[in-house]
């Protein structure tokens, strides 16, 4: 039955990519992995949806949530949490993901980060959706205010029209600069990384992390990553054993 389940959703998801537009290249690694998954051929589908997600630039929902669903069925479930997170990047609230986000969280053990209640309610929106109500807010705004200063006949209907876009604007500021803190937001994916003094392989190790451990990225000079656990540590992970929610950042 649990099989079933997944099977239906990614079936239903190939429509959903199609509808965003991507290079046939990237339909094509997506049928590739669609079609390695219905045989339960699920390291082939990782490796075609990886490579998908890699050849993008900006994943869709669709081709994020099949890569999880695949990375479950491997009992890789660090790395279907981060996939299922990535999704929820570009569309906040999907029902299927947060369903098998459910599933993993309830089987692995694995915790989803903790929100705030203002990161909660800026969560419910992307940032594209978030950046088109700046912009209509500022348009809107700017606007009124000049009706007011060169059409003072017409004045109280951009004032009244003020009292909506400067709301709306800021509404959107703080929306954004919520999301902004997520950017640095990463989840350890190797067993037993070692978390180091100085980015060198002979540096000494201050404490090893267990995968699933989420982390938020201050710094990076490559092959490492400076970052910060839950409770405090910080130090230098190599960058491989870091997934970061937002991948391009």
């Amino acid at each position: 039955m649990r099989n079933r389940f997944f099977h239906v959703v990614l079936i239903l998801t190939l429509s959903a990519l199609a509808l965003h537009g991507q290079s046939s290249d990237l339909q094509i690694l997506f049928n590739k992995g669609n079609a390695a998954y219905a045989e339960k051929q699920y390291l082939d589908a990782v490796e075609a949806y990886e490579k998908a997600f890699e050849a993008s630039g900006q994943a869709s929902p669709a081709l994020l949530f099949n890569l999880g669903n695949a990375y479950y069925f491997l009992q890789d479930f660090p790395s279907a949490l981060l996939a299922y997170e990535r999704a929820l990047t570009l569309e906040p609230g999907n029902p299927d993901v947060l369903a098998n986000l459910q599933k993993i969280t309830d089987q692995s053990g694995l915790e989803r980060p903790l929100y705030s209640i203002a990161q909660e309610f800026a969560y419910t929106l992307p940032v594209n959706t978030w950046l088109l109500l700046l912009i209509i807010g500022s348009a809107t705004t700017t606007l009124a205010g000049l009706l007011i200063c060169y059409a003072p006949r017409l004045a109280p209907i951009p004032s009244l029209t003020l009292y909506l876009s400067i709301p709306l604007m800021m509404m959107a500021i703080a929306g954004l600069l919520l999301w902004k803190k997520d950017f640095s937001r990463g989840l350890i994916l190797i067993p037993e990384t070692g978390l180091r003094v100085a980015p060198t392989e002979t540096a000494n190790a201050l404490n090893t992390l267990p995968n699933g451990t989420w982390v938020e990225v201050l710094e990076t000079h490559e092959p490492y990553h400076y970052i910060r656990t839950p409770d405090k540590q910080e130090g230098w992970v190599k960058d491989v054993t870091v997934g970061k929610v937002w991948p391009k950042n």
